[in-house]
């Protein structure tokens, strides 16, 4: 089966995610990786598409975006799946509902591989930013739990091998 494994990533968190699913899938099946900053191929040309995106403010990367609404019809056709990695996967759904079109069909499913909050790999205001919610979660009183506490986001390799598996099984 040709995969083609499509992301975008600001501080580096969405391509190891990428990277590691393609890992899972290259021992029986032709992966393309492809970072959507230098290509964007077309859906049509795979047997399978697995899109991912990090949520920066809210919001999945523009690029990738137009590209699902560009080839919203092929990829509802097809065996795709979208995953965001996100500092708070607590509000993957929301992400869905927002920022992927309503008519938008993944067979594969949608998915949250987890996020990293790590201000060494990014530059300027989006540094300052992640220090800032960083400290907000590392000064939180986890003696006295409240609703809206977050703890400190990591990578969820278990939704990678799982979407890993989904895609494994569509060759039986």
């Amino acid at each position: 089966m040709k995969i083609l494994i499509l992301y975008a990533t600001r501080g580096g968190a969405t391509q190891v995610c990428a990277e590691l699913l393609a890992q899972r899938l290259e021992k029986h099946h032709t992966v393309t990786l492809c970072n959507a900053a230098h290509a964007l191929p077309a859906p049509q040309e795979f047997d399978a598409v697995a899109i991912g995106s990090s949520i920066r403010m809210g919001q999945m990367n523009k690029q990738l975006k137009r590209y699902i609404k560009e080839h919203k019809e092929r990829l509802s056709e097809g065996n795709t799946a979208v995953f965001f990695c996100c500092g708070f996967p607590k509000q993957f759904e929301e992400y869905t509902e927002t920022q992927l079109p309503k008519d938008l069909y993944c067979s594969l499913g949608l998915h949250c591989f987890g996020g990293e909050l790590k201000p060494e790999k990014l530059k300027g205001f989006d540094k300052l930013i992640v220090r800032i919610v960083r400290s907000s979660i590392l000064s939180q009183d986890f003696e006295k739990p409240r609703e809206d506490q977050h703890d400190l986001p990591e990578l969820l390799p278990e939704n990678i091998a799982l979407l890993a598996e989904k895609i494994e099984n569509l060759k039986e």
